[in-house]
């Protein structure tokens, strides 16, 4: 499928995959991820690699997050969020699909909320 992105003449791919196998054979800590991997491959020396790890890095492994992504709008937008606007709407759904990535700091969440304008309450002291 990515062989137009792959200069394979005279087994250039397999060369530079063997090296790539002897480099991480000899090295005191391997990558343990895909990503580790393609930060470490020097480009000019392994072009065909770097293509490769590139194109690994950047597949998305499962339909998961994209699943997420599109369901959560009807989750969030119910009967009675229906007059909220479009910057709110795409903040919440930002929040609900990186929940597990991001940890959100309620104090944190407070101190903002105090510092944006006129409340009837005192926030801070």
């Amino acid at each position: 499928m990515y062989q137009a992105f792959i200069d394979d003449s005279h087994d250039k791919l397999r060369a530079e995959f063997e090296l790539w196998k002897q480099r991480w054979h000899a090295a005191a800590e391997p990558a343990k991820t895909a990503l580790d991997a393609y930060t470490a491959c020097n480009a000019s020396l392994y072009p065909n690699l770097s293509i490769l790890l590139q194109v690994l890095v950047t597949l998305p492994v499962t339909t998961a997050t994209p699943q997420r992504s599109f369901s959560t709008p009807k989750r969030l937008k119910t009967y009675l969020r229906s007059s909220m606007g479009d910057e709110r709407l795409t903040s919440l759904a930002l929040i609900h699909v990186h929940a597990q990535t991001t940890p959100i700091e309620p104090g944190e969440v407070v101190d903002k909320f105090a510092l944006t304008g006129p409340h009837k309450l005192t926030f801070l002291r």
